[in-house]
């Protein structure tokens, strides 16, 4: 009943563990229905998150974007518990599916792809990890959307990795742990100036992906 209304966008940032076969061989029928969308570009040679966000949730094109980690499960029946939300709260809601801090669920965030857009998105100039979903969620509390946690452990399941593998394709010479300093302290200049919308002096943000591999 509401798969037609759910896509799962994938987005392969230059893998060479040999993901393109395996999604083709395993899902043809989920990318023949568009209920997965699978897009391949070399555009991100170095990780950076809040680029690798946005250029997903920039690819979606439903009203409703989730930011799905590939350490996330949905659970079973996922997309239909978040819409489900929506549809009894209203779009000018930030539903943030944390079951516990550190257990890797941090930045399941759903919001309707139109507040998505007013606040420009995840702020590409931070540093490549950490704080950004808090950035996001706090510059969208700033601006009226209304903020709603919700622990379910049933639909937000996260695999554990440590900090160290999160950062060990950045090009940077920070740990995690700074970044999380620098992060935090320019999120907050911003908001405490009125900055309140990411990217403004950027021509694009996210990575512009043409064709679906």
């Amino acid at each position: 009943m509401f798969q037609h209304l759910i896509e799962f966008v994938l987005v392969d940032f230059g893998s060479t563990d040999g993901l393109q076969d395996w999604i083709k061989d395993n899902f043809k029928e989920d990318i023949s229905t568009g209920y997965l969308k699978y897009y391949y570009t070399e555009g991100l040679p170095f990780w950076h998150a809040s680029i690798a966000k946005n250029t997903a949730h920039l690819l979606a094109h439903h009203k409703i974007v989730v930011n799905l980690d590939c350490d996330n499960y949905t659970g079973r029946n996922g997309g239909k518990f978040v819409i489900q939300q929506f549809v009894k709260q209203g779009n000018g809601i930030v539903f943030h599916q944390l079951a516990e801090m550190l257990d890797g669920s941090y930045g399941r965030i759903s919001l309707s792809k139109d507040n998505f857009l007013s606040v420009g998105g995840y702020d590409e100039t931070l540093e490549p990890m950490a704080y950004q979903d808090s950035d996001l969620l706090l510059r969208l509390s700033k601006t009226g959307i209304q903020y709603i946690l919700n622990p379910d452990t049933r639909y937000n399941r996260a695999i554990y990795n440590p900090k160290e593998e999160s950062i060990c394709n950045s090009n940077s010479t920070l740990t995690w742990e700074e970044m999380h300093f620098k992060n935090i302290n320019k999120s907050h200049r911003n908001v405490c100036s009125g900055k309140l919308t990411a990217n403004t002096g950027k021509k694009n943000w996210g990575i512009k992906i043409e064709n679906k591999d």
